[in-house]
């Protein structure tokens, strides 16, 4: 099945493409983000830099791709390039066609393109020796590579990429095919794909290389698929060769030299399939018509250009406003919209793929797409509750067709009830409700010595003992008794506020009484949450700083999870003594412990509003946000499908998303003002225009024009287009620190 792209702008003219073409051939040439340039002349798309998150571990790719595409065309830069594929500081070994964003594990990097000039003695082992003009922005592509001398550049459509290559050198101008490529990341069991077993046709006629490759792994041993792909060349091949080397396989095509000292210059089309080449050839055929690089990269500038219009800023400075619309620019890249790419017993209904890091995206990413790209939202949404309808379990990662591993609790479960608190159209509420009752419900494996990929790990166990013990299993090591806890104790919150309309009552009962269970890892003695045995004894030894991902935590200690009860924050403040006791210990928390990329800890930072002291608030995430830049190492920590940065365009809005509730904390916006165009075509307007890098604390506010002494707001305000204004001062005041305190399971503690 072939489809438009889910953000695709009309069909344009001849007379309007004709002006497209100009401005995207000026694009192939401006200059990168942080380049002087005047503000006002700066659209959303000119501030991107994809090159942000490159080098360190934001694990992120510079290619190019339209909103949630099929297709990612990037370089690829060799083992230990993390699940992008890529670092800046590496050479490239290939470009292929399709990649992920921020995931630990690297998956893909399907059939990669090589060009060089010369002899090539091993196909498969390519690695440029030098590389200069590296230059990106979304939807293109370029670079030089040496020692051969040509220029690279990339562009894509919803489901092809295009490659146009210019060599420059004197030698012999051919491009290397690699079908067997993939990307590997810096551990032998964290490889991406181990190729398997491959069929390639050159027909030259056609100027065509297809075929298909089997692949197994990616991050689960036990699973396997196959890519099927067609490349085609706008020039003749001077001469073709098929090449193999054990499980790899490849061609090798050769073209003519320009003439009269002119560069050669050959285009391709590269499109791939997980049904048949026929389908990879239909997108060709569809999307790419002719051999117009720069039309499509004007189409492509076009998409991006509306969907970062979405959210306009006022104010800020240049690096700020560059780390904005960079990561805004991330959180639509996954998923990725497979419509016509499901296995074939899912139909020809929408489908997304790649929903990767539900247990992060929850967070931030997902709240994020219902306000300004619903409809998506609403696709991921009914993709999961397929999922369920055809495979079983909404599952918590899913990719290539597989399920993927479950973190800790049923992500699922609190992206469903955001979407239903918040009224998001489009989607079968009481399917949604027998989809996270399952996994509320059901043990998928009740004797499980591993990490699932459905359902909730040793669920009897916490449903017999109302917490899960550390020594669940003796064999599995990560049971993270004490994560897995507060995440089922919120997970049941989400799936009560189903419940409550469609739910029986003894369901209703149960969960009511499930979502308090929370409090059974609390230490009063230590005054942590902390691990507990089958005899009820706590875990021990005990170091509130030690962390692991192991008996009693994932990926943090003590001081990152004691915060973790999202939906019954008065409850937690009870527990550690009142507002006050809470205060202070939050205010070290924030001060030594707390990482706004590691995903568990995220909301500390908002905390304080349930304490009444939204100024701290206010504080800590101004401090949480300088520890991003606009370098190529400025995304401080793995994306983890753009939840990292999400959370960055949330605190610097100066709002943030209570997830899978109807709220939203008001923090301390960056910019002296931010439009947002909602889905339901209205604009909520949020501005502070004293707002400074020193004025960082809000003194008064007003909402709809009204006074407002409340540090959150309603998912109605913002969908009704209200106008936030917030009053900024460089100390902090009284404001809200006596108004109503946000939504809680529990009475208010005093």
């Amino acid at each position: 099945m072939l489809r438009p792209h889910p953000l695709a702008p009309p069909r344009l003219s001849p007379l309007l493409i004709g002006l497209a073409l100009l401005a995207g051939a000026a694009l192939s040439h401006a200059a990168p983000a942080g380049a002087v340039q005047a503000t006002a002349e700066r659209a959303p798309i000119d501030w991107v830099d994809p090159f942000i998150g490159t080098t360190g571990e934001g694990n992120v790719f510079p290619g190019a791709t339209l909103p949630f595409g099929f297709i990612q065309v990037s370089p690829d830069t060799g083992p230990g390039s993390g699940a992008g594929g890529y670092k800046r500081d590496r050479q490239i070994d290939g470009f292929s066609q399709q990649h992920i964003s921020g995931m630990g594990g690297p998956l893909y990097g399907h059939i990669s393109l090589m060009p060089a000039t010369g002899p090539v003695a091993t196909p498969w082992q390519m690695v440029s020796k030098a590389k200069s003009g590296e230059r990106a922005s979304p939807g293109y592509y370029t670079v030089h590579m040496a020692p051969w001398d040509v220029q690279v550049e990339l562009t894509a459509t919803q489901d092809v990429a295009l490659h146009r290559h210019t060599f420059h050198g004197p030698g012999q101008p051919r491009v290397v095919l690699d079908a067997s490529h993939v990307l590997y990341g810096t551990d032998a069991s964290w490889n991406s794909a181990l190729p398997q077993d491959g069929e390639l046709e050159i027909d030259r006629e056609r100027r065509e290389v297809s075929g298909k490759m089997s692949f197994i792994g990616a991050r689960d041993k036990n699973r396997s698929w196959t890519v099927y792909f067609v490349a085609r060349f706008d020039q003749p091949f001077a001469a073709s060769a098929l090449w193999q080397h054990a499980k790899r396989r490849g061609a090798t095509l050769d073209f003519a030299r320009g003439g009269a000292g002119a560069p050669a210059k050959v285009q391709s089309r590269v499109a791939l399939s997980y049904h048949s080449v026929a389908q990879a050839r239909g997108y060709l055929e569809r999307e790419t018509p002719g051999w117009d690089f720069e039309a499509a990269h004007a189409a492509a500038r076009r998409t991006w250009a509306a969907a970062l219009g979405k959210i306009k800023i006022e104010g800020g400075s240049a690096s700020q406003r560059t780390q904005f619309y960079t990561a805004l620019y991330r959180v639509h890249l996954t998923p990725n919209d497979w419509t016509g790419e499901a296995p074939a017993r899912y139909g020809q209904r929408p489908y997304y793929e790649n929903i990767l890091c539900m247990w992060d995206t929850f967070r931030t990413v997902n709240p994020l797409l219902t306000l300004i790209q619903p409809r998506v939202q609403a696709g991921i949404v009914n993709t999961m509750l397929d999922y369920h309808r055809t495979d079983g379990w909404t599952g918590d990662a899913h990719s290539a067709w597989h399920y993927e591993h479950v973190q800790n609790g049923s992500s699922a479960d609190v992206i469903v009830a955001d979407g239903y608190a918040k009224g998001l159209p489009g989607v079968d509420w009481k399917l949604a409700y027998e989809a996270v009752r399952k996994n509320a419900f059901v043990d998928a494996d009740p004797a499980s010595n591993r990490r699932p990929n459905q359902g909730r790990f040793r669920l009897t166990d916490y449903l017999s003992l109302h917490y899960l013990p550390t020594d669940a299993s003796e064999k599995y090591r990560d049971v993270q008794g004490v994560s897995r806890t507060l995440e089922y104790a919120h997970n049941d919150f989400a799936v009560l506020s189903l419940a409550r309309r469609y739910g029986t009552p003894g369901e209703i009962a149960a969960l009511e009484a499930r979502q308090l269970w929370y409090a059974n890892q609390w230490d009063a003695g230590t005054g942590f949450m902390r691990g507990r045995l089958r005899n009820g004894d706590w875990f021990a030894p005990f170091d509130p700083l030690k962390a692991e991902t192991g008996r009693q935590y994932y990926e943090g200690h003590a001081w990152t999870w004691s915060w973790y009860v999202p939906h019954d924050n008065k409850g937690l403040i009870a527990l550690n003594g009142g507002r006050a006791a809470f205060t202070d210990k939050l205010t070290t928390a924030v001060e030594h412990h707390y990482e706004a990329y590691n995903e568990p800890g995220m909301l500390q930072t908002y905390l304080f509003t349930h304490a009444g002291r939204p100024d701290r608030t206010q504080h800590y995430v101004r401090k949480a946000l300088s520890h991003f830049s606009s370098a190529s190492d400025g995304l401080p920590g793995n994306d983890d499908s753009g939840t990292t940065s999400a959370w960055l365009v949330w605190s610097m809005l100066g709002i943030y998303p209570h997830a899978g509730e109807d709220y939203y904390y008001v923090g301390s916006p960056v910019f002296r003002k931010a439009t947002i165009e909602l889905g339901n075509g209205r604009r909520f307007v949020l501005e502070a225009p004293a707002s400074s890098d020193k004025a960082l604390h809000v003194r008064r506010a007003q909402l709809g024009g009204k006074p407002f002494d409340q540090a959150w707001l309603r998912h109605a305000d913002i969908m009704r287009g209200a106008k936030l204004r917030l009053d900024m001062a460089e100390q902090p005041g009284a404001w809200a620190q006596g108004g109503a305190l946000p939504p809680s399971v529990s009475p208010p503690a005093r």
